[in-house]
Order: structure tokens, then sequence, then C-alpha cells
């Protein structure tokens, strides 16, 4: 049985990563995983692989970088792994290095969305690229979970196999979340937020981050307000630091009648039960995961035409893609769909056969097995 790391620098990414790494595991593999303890949390315990923890910053820090690159050594070097797949940009630059020093026979990196991308200032977009391409002389394999990036990687990184990876949901999974949701549920969500029987619901589910562009949406809303008539809430599920900001914008745009924050959710599948739409205004994407699990529920999407988010969301068919700051269209795809329940229901019956065909976890765990073997089988 072959022992492979999966390494990461948030707790968070257990909820991208958890069920794909279960079913690696019943591929025969020993999975182990290596994240912050600092933002690990206990619903993560669901996952029966072994657990170990070295502290990662997420912005950049050189001093306490080489120490987490010391520190991964180590225990990589103790470990003694067959194969170490690192996820996220600094996880990556970290892992990677301390793989390779600790003479790891097979080192991947998964791109989760690149940190680089257009829009940036020239500063951040060329020291990113940096990054990625340093990190890239350290392993065997590149992985990306959008189309798009592919290009840009293997103009980074023409020495190593780069490969399109994708991502996708456990399917079976959410059809008994979604069976298990029942009408009570879903009323007390009404209850709970004074949401009229009548009122229409769009949910956006994003970290209240710069790169997720709540304020895009906002603006969006506040088209869709001055010139439709149309009786709708839109449920905010998220945190982080930007939160203030978004209720000042939402005040600034008159807004506390239509827009609702409503934090973390632990669990957001009941509230994706209850909306009639699904949008997402991200700058970019890897490959959205609240989309997918929206489209597994058949819910049309409502979302920025970008990387990654239109390689699962086709316009005029599972849902509408629109212009980056392009506030008129915006408001105009989402009145159409609010006012039109036959094409809500087109476009979420086409959302859902696009994940059963392209989209499941078992599909992206049969491209890893199949690169694990190649790389093994090469290195033999």
């Amino acid at each position: 049985m072959k022992k492979v790391a999966h390494i990461f620098t948030v707790g968070g990414s257990y909820k991208i990563l958890g069920d794909k790494l279960q079913l690696l595991q019943e591929k025969g593999y020993e999975i182990e995983t290596i994240s912050s303890k600092s933002s690990y949390r206990d619903e993560f315990e669901k996952y029966d692989f072994n657990k170990e923890f070295i502290e990662m910053s997420r912005s950049i820090s050189p001093v306490a970088d080489l120490i987490s690159i010391f520190k991964m050594y180590k225990l990589l070097k103790r470990k003694n792994y067959d194969i170490v797949h690192t996820h996220t940009a600094k996880a990556g630059v970290i892992g990677r290095v301390a793989a390779w020093l600790a003479d790891v026979p097979i080192i991947i990196h998964t791109a989760h969305g690149l940190p680089f991308f257009e829009g940036q200032s020239n500063f951040r977009y060329h020291l990113y690229r940096l990054f990625e391409k340093v990190g890239s002389w350290f392993c065997d394999a590149i992985g990306s979970q959008n189309k798009d990036d592919l290009a840009k990687i293997k103009d980074y990184s023409p020495r190593q196999k780069v490969y399109y990876e994708g991502n996708g949901v456990d399917l079976p999974a959410l059809d008994q979340k979604l069976a298990s949701i029942s009408g009570q549920d879903l009323k007390q969500i009404k209850d709970k937020w004074n949401i009229s029987e009548d009122k229409k619901v769009i949910l956006m589910a994003a970290r209240f981050e710069s790169v997720k562009n709540h304020q895009f949406l906002l603006a969006g809303l506040k088209q869709l307000v001055a010139n439709y008539d149309i009786d709708f809430i839109c449920l905010l599920a998220g945190k982080g630091y930007l939160k203030e900001e978004i209720e000042s914008q939402i005040k600034e745009y008159n807004l506390e009648g239509q827009v609702k924050i409503i934090g973390y959710q632990t669990n957001i599948f009941s509230y994706i039960k209850l909306a009639d739409i699904v949008t997402l205004t991200s700058k970019k994407e890897g490959v959205p995961r609240i989309i997918m699990e929206s489209m597994a529920f058949s819910k049309p999407i409502v979302a920025t035409d970008v990387l990654g988010t239109r390689d699962v969301v086709s316009d005029n068919q599972s849902g509408y893609l629109v212009q980056l700051g392009a506030r008129d269209s915006l408001a105009e795809a989402l009145n159409d769909l609010l006012n039109n329940v036959e094409k809500r229901k087109d476009f979420g019956q086409r959302a859902r056969e696009v994940i059963e065909e392209e989209f499941t976890e078992q599909i992206v765990v049969e491209r890893i097995d199949k690169l694990y073997k190649e790389l093994l089988d090469d290195k033999n």
C-alpha cells in the first residue's frame, strides 16, 4: 500500500478535499493529511485518515516560512511517504521544497486556481507567478482544477507533467443530504430570516474577501431594485475580513430590506435547497464547489464569466454568465430567472446533468489514481 501525504495550509481545505481523499483511500492508498492546526475544526474528525499538523502562514513571511519548511522536512523524512501531494499556493511551495529535501520519490501539486490572475497589480502578478515557477522546480507533476490555467502552468513549468485534474462533488452523498431536508427545515429558515412564502430567494455563499467580489453583486442588486418590480431576498452566507465593508455598502445602496448577511453556515445545503437562484460574482475561481453543489441540487446559476466558473456553468444552458462589472447585465439575468419558473426548472435540470456527466468526485479520483500509477511506474 502506497503512503500518500496531502499538504494544505488551512483546515478548511478538508471541506474541499475530505471526500476526495476518502475515495482515494478506498482505492488502496494510505492517506494522511498535513495542515495548520490553528484553523482545524472538530467537524473534520469524521475523516478517518491520519492527520499531522505543521503551522503555515497564508501570507508571505520569510522567517516563518523557512521554519515551516524545516519542520515539514523533518516530518516528511520521518514518515517516509511514497507520494507528497500539495494543495493551495503557500502549502504548495513549503510542501514541495520540504518533500524535495526529504527525498520523497514523487511530488505533485494541484493548483486550485492560480494565485496570479488578470486584474492584480503588476507587482503581485509577477511575484506570485515567480513563486509558482520556483515551486515547479521541486515537483514531478502539476494539476489544474480548471482548463483555462493549463496553458499558464505549461508556460512556467515546461519540464513538469501538467494534467487536468478537475473538481467534483460526491453526488450520492449530496443526494442523501437533499433527501434529508424536510419542508419543516425550510420553514424554520424562512421563519428565522423573516422570508415570506412568495418571496424569491437568491443565495451567495462565499468568503467575504476581495476575490469573491460581493461589491459587484450588490451593485447588480441595486440595479435590480431600481429597474425591475420583483420581490426577492438575497442571502449572503460566509464570513471574512470584508464583512463590515459589505454591511456598509448594503446600507449605502438602501438594500437592507433585500439583502441579509447570515454568516458562515456549517450546513449550507438547506439554504441551497431553499434558493431559487444561486449566484457567485467572483473575479476568478478554481472550480467553485458551491456552484457544483448547487447544480447537483438542480439550481440555476447566475455567475461571472471568469476563470474556473465558466468550466462548469454554460451560458444560457445551466445558467447565465455575465461579464465582470456589467451590473445591468447581472440585474437583467437575475430578473429574467426570478420571473420565469420554467426557465429556472430547465436550467436546473441541465445543471444536474452536467454534474452527473463531468463533475463528480469519482471522476476526479479516477484521474488522480491514474496519475499516481503512471508516476510510480515511471519511477520504477
